[in-house]
């Protein structure tokens, strides 16, 4: 595993600082964080603070900033960006955001706790207010589209599916990719609507009320086809949460046609990040890479193969 570099607690107290105009009192490094730092900052004066820390070559978080922003327009509720950051630090340029913290835990996190009754009321509402992103027209943000596979990856991803899970897993696999591949070739490009990009439960945070009361991480938001957030959900969500799909949808369907807004277009969308799932330089766990391979046999008419 790729340990996660540090930011000296100097630059970090100075960033902040900037924007707050106090002290960091108490700085904790957040688990959840993805793939940046993330750190809970107590402030003297203010609020918790959530401070997030990203390395790109280009100035990170803008984007992200702005669908937020578009996402609360809608209804949906996402922590408040006081502001973001960009400077150099041994000539690495160092992007920060700087949120107000949302008291809750992840839905993620809740799973084993909630009834099967509050589990099933937070997803199908989950499903409603991802609904409501979709109804948003983007103008910025990453762009999620299907491209066709090049041979390489094709055979990377079949190799893998071998060595973890064996020769119908792989087979399983092999003709997935072609199922992308015909889809991708042979079908116009889906409309699109602002996606989040990782509409997932770890990413939806839960009050002690039992509701809904902030939606994160949304670096990888853009325009793509509603079928992307729904495929993810599918590939990713979690034991126990990934195939209850049926009530994400009918969430989905309190605001807008689930269906309509896919347009067909789960299929690919899921298939296509199973395989890169697969394609990880550092690999994901068995289970996960069983998932990824029982979500391709789905949707190209396959048994089990594990």
């Amino acid at each position: 595993m790729v340990l996660m570099e540090t930011t000296p607690r100097p630059v970090i107290d100075m960033v902040v600082r900037s924007v707050c105009g106090n002290e960091v009192e108490r700085l904790v490094r957040l688990t959840g964080g993805g793939l940046n730092e993330t750190y809970r900052a107590e402030v003297r004066g203010n609020m918790p603070l959530v401070v997030r820390i990203a390395r790109h070559p280009e100035p990170w978080f803008t984007d992200e900033e702005h669908a937020m922003a578009q996402a609360r327009t809608v209804g949906v509720p996402t922590p408040e960006v006081l502001a973001v950051k960009h400077l150099e630090h041994n000539a690495e340029l160092l992007s920060f955001s700087i949120l107000r913290f949302v008291p809750g835990r992840s839905l993620d996190e809740l799973t084993a706790e909630l009834s099967a009754s509050d589990l099933e009321r937070l997803i199908t509402n989950s499903g409603q207010l991802l609904a409501q992103v979709h109804s948003v027209v983007p103008d910025r943000g990453i762009r999620h589209e299907l491209e066709p596979l090049d041979d390489h990856f094709v055979a990377r991803v079949i190799h893998v599916a071998d060595q973890a899970l064996g020769p119908a897993a792989a087979a399983v696999v092999e003709r997935g990719t072609e199922l992308l591949h015909d889809q991708v070739m042979n079908r116009p490009a889906p409309s699109v609507s602002l996606a989040h990009g990782d509409w997932l439960p770890k990413n939806l945070l839960i009050d002690d009320g039992g509701a809904i009361v902030g939606a994160i991480d949304w670096e990888f938001a853009g325009p793509a086809s509603p079928a992307f957030d729904l495929a993810r959900w599918e590939v990713a969500a979690g034991d126990a949460l990934h195939d209850r799909s049926d009530l994400l949808r009918l969430g989905y369907a309190r605001v807008a046609d689930p269906d309509a807004a896919a347009a067909g277009w789960v299929p690919a969308f899921a298939i296509d990040f199973a395989l890169e799932v697969l394609a990880w330089k550092n690999p994901a766990s068995p289970a996960r890479l069983r998932r990824c391979v029982d979500v391709i046999a789905r949707y190209v008419g396959a048994s089990d193969p594990v």
